[in-house]
């Protein structure tokens, strides 16, 4: 979904329909206030013109803990998972979405329209 609230549209190219998921990544390692000043970012719209921002479109993602590190936190939505491998795919057409106004979709990146799904999974 493109809206994380009714009037945040956080991920302007994502599609309902698309059999993606919208992958955004941020280096760990950024200082506290580069990482609030791209929080604030958000709203304005400027989030994605920062080149600490990668936003990718994939089918599916696997995260892996270090096995040398300590046991640590994995939470995805808020909710807590095992200190173990994870993984998540796409089953395009599963599931139903609904919408009073015809879909989820924001009008998405500037030329957004004119790339195929094809030419987003090897942008």
């Amino acid at each position: 979904m493109a809206y994380m609230a009714p009037d945040l549209n956080f991920f302007s190219a994502a599609l309902a329909n698309d059999g993606l998921m919208d992958l955004v990544t941020v280096d760990g390692d950024i200082s506290p206030l580069k990482s609030i000043a791209l929080q604030l970012s958000v709203e304005s719209g400027h989030f994605f013109d920062s080149p600490l921002v990668s936003y990718r479109k994939i089918s599916a993602y696997r995260i892996i803990p270090r096995e040398n590190s300590p046991k640590g936190y994995i939470s995805i939505d808020g909710e807590s998972f095992p200190w173990e491998p994870f993984q998540a795919e796409i089953h395009h057409g599963l599931g139903l979405t609904l919408s009073k106004k015809g879909g989820y979709e924001a009008p998405g990146p500037l030329n957004w329209d004119t790339v195929t799904t094809s030419e987003r999974l090897h942008a």
